[in-house]
């Protein structure tokens, strides 16, 4: 039986306090290593990325920053913008066709956990549940391809009703 564990809520985001001192600092070396110019809006909408253990849509970035910044919502789209084409950060489009931005770094250590077993994905309330077999190695199920191409890896992602969908659908309720 494959056990299944939630991964990410889809909006993903969090209550955050304020950022933590090292990891402003941590922003502001990023962008000086870059050779870029260190502004208050570009340390902090990092910063907010280097924190983040799921990937943020832009406004669970406008959330995590803190109340008293000057950072406008027009700014935060530049800046997250900005990161992907210096290569510090990916933006990739949910299911619900919101865009999130991560770390590349942190991009490249998920799918590098998620190489390893399957998803399974709710259509009605658009979570993604991690599905691993229990001490069992996933099944390679690379499709045959042809000839001179190589596979890196398979992505297998199951779409259906998760049990709790299904739960309110059965009793009548639309979810």
């Amino acid at each position: 039986m494959a056990r299944m564990t939630r991964t990410a809520p889809h909006l993903a985001a969090q209550a955050a306090g304020p950022l933590p001192d090292a990891t402003l600092e941590a922003a502001q070396a990023r962008l000086r290593q870059l050779g870029a110019r260190v502004t208050q809006p570009r340390v902090a909408i990092l910063a907010c990325l280097i924190d983040a253990e799921d990937p943020l849509t832009h406004q669970a970035v406008i959330d995590r920053l803190p109340a008293d910044g000057d950072v406008d919502r027009v700014t935060v789209y530049r800046v997250l913008d900005w990161l992907v084409e210096q290569g510090l950060a990916q933006k990739r489009a949910g299911h619900d066709r919101v865009f999130r931005f991560t770390l590349v770094e942190h991009e490249a250590a998920r799918a590098e956990v998620h190489r390893q077993h399957s998803h399974f994905h709710c259509t009605r309330c658009d979570r993604t549940f991690c599905l691993e077999a229990a001490g069992v190695p996933a099944p390679s199920v690379a499709p045959k391809v042809p000839r001179g191409f190589a596979v890196e890896h398979v992505e297998l992602t199951v779409n259906g009703v998760c049990a709790e969908c299904g739960r309110t659908r059965g009793a009548g309720g639309a979810h």
